[in-house]
């Protein structure tokens, strides 16, 4: 049984430096840190997968108005003016 490439043996040895340079007191310690990194690591990696997954399940979005200029042009109105009856009729000249 093999874990990421390595061999029971090569485990052994892995285990064996580590209680030598950290000593037995630490060893405890450092391996229960090592499976905090490694689970946030993995709750990392999954809400990225998650995020990527959901980006791409979403429909792209359409395209509101249209591509060409002059139906931009032709749908601006200018704005509505009022006349007054004394601007219709001419002023009377003395």
């Amino acid at each position: 049984m093999e874990l990421f490439g390595v061999g029971p043996l090569e485990l052994l040895v892995i285990g064996t430096v580590a209680l030598l340079v950290f000593g037995p007191k630490k060893l405890p310690e450092l391996a229960q840190n090592v499976g905090k990194v490694m689970r946030g690591l993995k709750d990392v990696s999954r809400d990225f997968e998650r995020e990527v997954k959901r980006e791409f399940a979403e429909p792209p979005a359409t395209q509101t108005t249209p591509n060409r200029s002059y139906d931009v042009v032709e749908s601006v109105q200018p704005p509505p003016v009022e006349i007054n009856d004394a601007a219709k009729q001419p002023e009377k000249q003395p």
